[in-house]
C-alpha cells in the first residue's frame, strides 16, 4: 500500500481503522495477515475516529 493510499484511507470517512506492522511501520490492508516488506506477522490495529 502506498503512502497516498493512506492518506485517502484516512481521509475516508468510512476508514475507521488502520492496520500496521508492528516490526517496520508499513500500512497494512485489513486483509493482510503478513507484512509484504519485512515478513513480520505481529500486526497493529488502530481504531482512528
Amino acid at each position: 500500500m502506498s503512502l497516498a493510499d493512506t492518506v485517502r484511507r484516512w481521509l475516508d470517512d468510512d476508514a475507521a481503522v488502520i492496520y500496521e506492522c508492528r516490526e517496520c511501520g508499513t500500512a497494512l490492508d485489513s486483509d493482510e495477515l503478513m507484512c509484504p516488506f519485512c515478513g513480520s506477522t505481529d500486526v497493529s490495529e488502530y481504531d482512528v475516529r
